[in-house]
Formats: structure tokens, sequence, C-alpha cells
């Protein structure tokens, strides 16, 4: 649920400002049209700025006196005059109308585009005092899109500090980012919070000049019904969310466990190091220029390990491996005449409690992540930081494949990998990100290798795919 009432930042949108009860009041005779009163401001709103009315009659093939009945609703708005039985168009009225009978429309996209004909209706001096943006931006609204909506991120945080100071409002919000399909009725909206129709369009107002929803219509019959959405480009990143999110793998009994224990890496390198207090281990080298242990020592190492399964030698000296380079790379032990020898200062990192070694295990893996050979610019802190936050969607789901939670990804590791809301065509949409080869092992090395040894994850396989669950330990530290 969003909390829009932060007491951090005030918002700025003042609809006293301009002439709003006009606004209102247009919108509200929008929304009360009939069939035949639609179709005859459409025919208005798109035929010739001057015209008789009784030819406009005849092009709606209804009588003069039902199109005059009909006109009645129209003229408080401005739009038109009547003169001698003719019609007169007001051009500026003209352009707000047609920005807004465009929400009937059932392709109608409630998105950038209508945004920038929502804002032309604001004086800019007054736009300039709703969102602080520089005065000397030369497109105002390319600014109000870099300061309040450029990234998921940026919008979030902006979401997050509104201060409405109204409880319906801020209600209405939850209701629709909570509905199941971002979608909830005018008419349900307004029986819940036992709004007026004029209250409901003055808080509609106010969440479409302050980026939050919009109000469209949809026929229902010969009518309309008011319908209420997030904006567009929004709406389609939150579906994005809930449709790329991982789902629990149906059968997790059938997960290949690789250690039931979910501290078993740190229990390990703990066993490792007391038994290097015992006596040194013999070192060899791997084809690939790691350390590992002389077979010799297999059996004894073996039987301190945590539920190490000795039906898979090659498994086996992979992991012993792992655990030698990191003891080595923790500077928990030194080598000595191709021995592996408790370090003078191990007893101080035994001494913790095991989430502690966990802990400390992790951070210095992440103060040096230019050892594991990922370019600079890739292997930061930050980056590592961004791809945990995506744990969250599956923090309480069980047991899921690696691949379906790369689908889902959504952290900003590179220029190319940022989600930005950009301008494609003639559309605008929150660009998804497009990770390359370096950017997707990061992210593998992250949660099936570093977030594994941490014991903030456990991993697994299943039907010969790779797959992890986010542990208890994980869950209190990622929550």
């Amino acid at each position: 649920m969003l909390e829009l009432n932060s007491p951090y930042r005030k918002n700025k949108v003042n609809l006293e400002d301009y002439d709003w009860q006009a606004d209102i009041q247009n919108r509200l005779m929008l929304s009360n049209l009939k069939g035949y009163e639609f179709d005859a401001l459409e025919e208005i709103l798109f035929g010739p700025p001057k015209r008789s009315i009784d030819d406009l009659a005849d092009d709606l093939s209804i009588d003069s006196q039902t199109l005059l009945s009909a006109l009645e609703k129209f003229k408080d708005s401005g739009l038109f005059q009547l003169k001698d039985n003719t019609l007169i168009l007001n051009k500026e009225k003209r352009k707000y109308f047609e920005s807004q009978i465009a929400k009937f429309e059932s392709n109608f996209v409630p998105g950038m585009e209508y945004l920038q004909s929502l804002l032309k209706k604001v004086p800019y001096h007054i736009l300039l005092t709703w969102y602080p943006i520089p005065r000397t931006a030369d497109n105002i609204f390319e600014a109000i899109v870099e300061k309040y909506l450029i990234s998921p991120q940026v919008f979030q945080r902006y979401l997050m500090e509104l201060n409405f100071g109204n409880e319906a409002m801020s209600a209405i919000i939850d209701d629709v980012f909570n509905s199941e399909d971002l979608l909830v009725l005018g008419k349900d909206l307004k029986k819940k919070y036992e709004l007026s129709d004029e209250k409901f369009e003055e808080i509609m107002l106010h969440l479409e000049f302050n980026f939050v929803c919009c109000l469209t219509y949809r026929k229902n019959g010969d009518d309309w019904e008011q319908v209420v959405t997030p904006f567009y480009e929004w709406e389609q990143y939150l579906k994005f969310l809930k449709t790329s999110r991982a789902t629990p793998i149906a059968t997790p009994g059938e997960v290949k466990i690789f250690k039931e224990d979910e501290f078993a890496f740190v229990e390990d390198l703990t066993a490792l190091l007391n038994l290097c207090k015992k006596e040194p281990i013999a070192l060899i080298r791997t084809q690939g220029e790691k350390w590992t242990a002389d077979p010799a020592f297999y059996k004894k190492i073996a039987a301190v390990l945590t539920d190490t399964p000795g039906s898979d030698p090659e498994s086996f000296k992979s992991y012993l491996s792992d655990l030698i380079e990191k003891l080595i790379f923790l500077r928990l032990v030194d080598i000595s005449d191709s021995s592996l020898v408790i370090h003078k200062d191990a007893d101080e990192w035994l001494a913790l409690s095991v989430e502690n070694r966990a802990l400390s295990s992790y951070k210095q893996t992440l103060s040096k992540l230019d050892v594991e050979h990922f370019s600079k610019e890739i292997a930061t802190e930050r980056n590592v930081r961004e791809i945990e936050k995506n744990l969250n969607n599956v923090i309480h789901t069980g047991w899921v494949y690696f691949d379906e939670f790369m689908k889902g990804m959504a952290a900003p590791i590179s220029e190319d990998s940022k989600i930005t809301l950009k301008k494609i065509g003639r559309n605008w949409e929150y660009a998804l990100p497009n990770y390359n080869d370096e950017e997707k092992s990061l992210i593998e090395k992250t949660v099936l290798q570093w977030l594994f040894e941490t014991g903030l994850v456990s991993i697994g396989s299943h039907e010969n795919k790779p797959c992890f669950r986010v542990t208890s330990f994980g869950q209190s530290i990622f929550s």
C-alpha cells in the first residue's frame, strides 16, 4: 500500500491558482452526456467553425429543436456562440474540449500526451510554482519528466513524498494501485467515500495534475461510465512487474537442494578453519589455477563439512575449492609451503555468531569486487545492492527458477539497463532493461553464489534448472 501522507514534501498543486471551477463544470457536463448529446459535441468539435443549426441538425439526423435542447448543456462552457441560428465555434475552447473528449474514445491512452495537454491549460508561471524546476528550462514538460517521472525509482520516491492532506484522496490512490486490474469505477469510489460528483471531479483534477491517476470513460450500453487508472506509462510498468514476477515451483519437494542448512557455507568455512588449527592442509593447484586440497585430505575434510554428498566427487572438489579460495580471500588463512594454515587473526572471526560471520564475509566480498574479474563500472557495491532489491519480489515466494527471476529483474546496473521514461515514436513508455552478458553474470554471481555463501538464499536445481529461495535469515535482512 502506498503511504501518501509523508511530512517531507507538501503538495504544491493549488487549484485556486487558475480557473479550476470552470474546468470542474466542464468535466461535470461531459460526464453527464447522453448518446445524441455526445454525438452533437463531436460534430461541433470536428466540423467547420461556423455552421447553421439546420445544417448541423441534418448532419446529426435529428430535428433542430432536439439539437437546440442538446446545446443547452454546452451553453455555459463558452465553446460556441449562437447568432441568427448560426453556431460560431471558439477556437481556444475547441482545443480544450478536443483533449477532454478524447477520453471517451475506446483507444484513448491516458499517458504523457494527455498530460501535456492538461498542463497547457495552466499559465506558465503557475506551473513553475506547482512544479519547482529550473526557470531556465527550455521545455517545461521535459523538465517535469526529468525531475518527477524519468525512472521508476524517481517516480516512486515522488509518490511516497506526496502529501495531499486529504484522506479520501489518498485512499482512492490506494484503491486504484491495489486493484486487480489497476482500475476502479468512478461510481464505486463516489459511493465508498460519499463524494458528490463535483467533489469527485475536484479530486480527480488534483490527481491528474499530480501525475498519479487519470479519469477516463468507457462505453456501457448507450452511455459511458467513469474509470480511474494510473497514468498509462506507470500502469504498464506495474503490469510488467506483476506479470514478470517469478511464480513458486509447483513441486518444491522435488528440488535438489545444494545444502539444507541455510548457513552451510559459513559453517563449512568454520569447520575447515578448525581443521587447520589441528594441522596444515596440503594444497594443489586446479586446472583453473585455483587452490584446492590435496586428495589425501578429502576424507578428513568431508567428515567435518555439512551434508556433503560423497556420490559426486567433482561437485565436492569444486565446492572444496570455493571454500579454500574464500578463506584465502577473507584472509582467515595463509599459504605456507603449499599448505593451508590458519591466520593469527582467525580466532576473532570464529568467535562471532554464525549470522555475524556470514555478514562479515559478505561485507568483505562487496568491498573487493574487482577480484572477481568484472569491470570496475559494473562490479560496484551499489549495483549489487540494486540486484538485492529485486529479491523483494520473491522474498516469501519459496523456490523459484533463476531464469524466471531474471525476467522481472529491474536493477539499473548501467545506462542500457536503466528503466527510463522515453518517447518511442509517438508513444511514451518506461523502456525495460537490456542486460549484457557481463551484467547477467554479475546478477547470477550475486544471487547464486554471494548471497548463498552469506546464508541469505538457498540454492538448488529442479528439472535441471538452477533455482533458489530466500532463507529465513534473508527474509529478516531484506524485509
